[in-house]
């Protein structure tokens, strides 16, 4: 190994030793992992890494090897992940910023948030009530339906038609209790990150 160094060197001073002025020497590392010079780069390693080398012995040029389609798509998964992360820092210091902005103290916070889930429990009672009364107006229907069958006949198409049109709104406004409650849980957990939050700022900046 030392002596193929040396006679790396005494290659690269002979070239410089016989190179006109302005020349410049070219160096690559062939496929032998042995680095070699010369006054034009060989075709075959076009694609790989080289320098560009003054008379003076100073690296003025330098080309890095292209890149494997493997090195590319890795560079652009780095370059998405950047990209998200850099998102993620943004998005983080404008909420930060409202938090500091929006509120005082932590009690502020939990006010705001009792505000907004009783908001929505409201809605909730109300369709509460449409069921109650919903279930109801079925229950009247289903007595008619019962009186006709015991009287011998059969329940007319439109009481039949009402009572799945009850059962519909029915299910419609349980639908909307279950996402409300559902809602109201979200409510609490952004809220509770954001008084975290708004904790951790707070400490920071004293």
């Amino acid at each position: 190994m030392k002596k193929r160094c040396i006679f790396l060197v005494s290659l690269m001073l002979t070239l410089l030793a016989i190179t006109p002025v302005q020349a410049r020497i070219v160096c690559w590392t062939n496929k032998d992992g042995i680095k070699e010079c010369g006054d034009r780069l060989p075709p075959e390693y076009a694609q790989e890494g080289h320098k560009e080398i003054s008379p003076q012995g100073t690296v003025i040029d330098e080309t890095e090897a292209a890149k494997t389609d493997e090195e590319l798509v890795e560079l652009k998964r780095l370059a998405i992940e950047k990209a998200e992360k850099r998102r993620q820092e943004e998005e983080q210091a404008r909420r930060d910023k409202m938090l500091l902005d929006t509120f005082s103290k932590v009690e502020d916070i939990e006010i705001a948030r009792d505000s907004k889930i009783a908001a929505i429990e409201t809605s909730i009672n109300l369709a509460e009530r449409r069921i109650t009364k919903l279930q109801a107006d079925k229950d009247n229907l289903v007595k008619k339906a019962a009186a006709r069958e015991r009287a011998g006949n059969e329940p007319s198409k439109e009481l039949v038609n009402d009572i799945a049109s009850i059962d519909k709104h029915i299910e419609a406004n349980n639908k909307f209790i279950a996402d409300k409650r559902k809602e109201q849980k979200e409510v609490r957990d952004q809220y509770k990150k954001d008084i975290e939050r708004f904790k951790e700022i707070r400490l920071l900046r004293r």
